[in-house]
């Protein structure tokens, strides 16, 4: 036997064992996927969120007329939001947020961990449909401190304003100038229906006719409802308007109106409540990383039918002022300071016709 031979065959002979091995042996587990991977291959699917804490310093030992930021003297986690989306532009999808913190025990059940909202979405053309529990459509100011330009929330978006609505909504948008909602809920900030109350029917306009102005117009009107006054069910009207300017590249502008009524407000059919209230805005962004803003609110509660003095008139007041600064894309640090004063003595348990306080506020998104 030559040795091309004897070659050949020993290749033979070793390969035949290999070939037989690699039929045999089991294949190597596929990786999942990352998330990241996950996001980049479906388009309109994402995942965002941010965490917020805040210092607080009241000068009263029982602060009041503040949505969130309720803690006297002290460090507080504020809010951990996570919201996954997918909504594209054609055809259903849907949103959950949910929030974790001191700031989400205003949802139901009153813990710090709940659903902001939630909602199955329809896109077709320029016609939007939800369903679910869904943000309201009043208010310049929102549940997120990272679209404020302050910390604390003003007393139009306490006294006057719901958070968000369980219903169905649908949007038009005629053009970029004007997009037109209405809809059907159970009512403001409600979870399930409230007995004997009825459906709560919003309407909204909004839309940006030039790039240096934007508005919205929202009205809710329900015919028996308990959130203003709630030991008593009757009418109730929300009108919320807002307006933004863009003065300049750096200097910016808001108005938010609220009028409000509500039929028998005291039970004794004495004819209809009402609260009025205005918040100005204003906002200057001296370079990249450092903005100031102002604001400040008048609210006449007439009949005393949302700052807890029913049967008699107040009058309050709010100034803030606060400092943002980004030193870098997804990191926000802010301090503000605000008083607010009230004609009726309803601060401190209702021994001061005043209340100071001090806030400092990080924030980071993702």
């Amino acid at each position: 036997m030559n040795k091309a031979t004897l070659a050949a065959c020993l290749a033979t002979a070793f390969a035949c064992p290999v070939l037989a091995s690699a039929q045999t042996a089991p294949a190597a587990p596929a990786s999942a996927p990352s998330l990241g991977a996950v996001l980049a291959a479906t388009p309109g699917l994402s995942l965002t969120g941010y965490v917020a804490t805040t210092y607080t310093h009241f000068d009263t030992s029982t602060p009041a007329q503040r949505q969130f930021d309720t803690t006297q003297n002290g460090f507080t986690l504020n809010q951990a939001s996570l919201t996954a989306a997918y909504l594209p532009t054609s055809g259903f999808g849907a949103s959950v947020t949910l929030l974790g913190g001191n700031d989400a025990t205003y949802l139901p059940g009153g813990s710090q961990l709940g659903v902001e909202n939630a909602f199955v979405q329809y896109a077709q053309g320029n016609l939007t449909l939800l369903a679910g529990r869904l943000p309201t459509l009043a208010g310049m100011e929102v549940v997120s401190p990272i679209a404020n330009n302050e910390i604390s929330r003003s007393l139009l978006f306490f006294d006057l304003e719901p958070i968000y609505h369980t219903g169905v909504r649908a949007s038009y948008a005629v053009n970029g100038a004007l997009t037109l909602s209405g809809g059907v809920n159970d009512g403001f900030n409600r979870a399930s229906p409230v007995s004997g109350a009825s459906k709560t029917v919003e309407l909204g306009a909004s839309g940006s006719p030039t790039k240096m102005f934007s508005y919205s117009v929202a009205y809710y009107y329900t015919g028996t409802s308990s959130y203003y006054n709630s030991s008593v069910l009757s009418k109730e009207q929300l009108l919320d308007l807002v307006g933004n300017l863009n003065a300049t590249d750096a200097l910016s502008f808001g108005v938010n109106v609220d009028l409000v009524t509500k039929d028998n407000y005291n039970g004794l059919a004495t004819g209809s409540g009402k609260a009025n209230g205005v918040a100005l805005y204003a906002n200057y962004a001296i370079n990249d990383q450092y903005s100031l803003s102002g604001r400040g609110e008048y609210l006449d509660d007439k009949q005393g039918l949302v700052s807890g003095t029913l049967g008699q008139a107040n009058k309050l007041k709010e100034l803030t002022l606060a400092l943002n600064y980004a030193p870098v894309k997804n990191v926000k640090l802010s301090a503000e300071v605000r008083q607010d004063k009230s004609d009726l003595a309803i601060f401190d348990g209702g021994s001061k016709d005043k209340q100071t306080s001090l806030e400092l506020l990080a924030a980071y998104s993702f």
